[in-house]
């Protein structure tokens, strides 16, 4: 599968907007929609962002055990 550049520089802001705006609603189950709905999107794109482990930090945080992003 070839990468899709141009998408994923365009979902990458929104990603991260997406998940900031998750992290201080404070809601689990808000962090752990904006990781899903990132990480099927990377998948589609065919890459993850250098900075996937934001999004890592983030569900770790939210939840009381560790979930990896790939199993989501």
């Amino acid at each position: 599968m070839a990468i899709n550049y141009e998408r994923a520089a365009k979902l990458y802001p929104q990603q991260k907007a997406a998940l900031t705006r998750a992290v201080k609603s404070g809601d689990a189950v808000k962090i752990k929609a904006a990781c899903t709905k990132a990480v099927r999107e990377w998948n589609e794109c065919g890459a993850w962002p250098d900075h996937w482990s934001r999004w890592q930090r983030a569900l770790d945080d939210a939840q009381r055990y560790h979930q990896p992003l790939e199993d989501l």
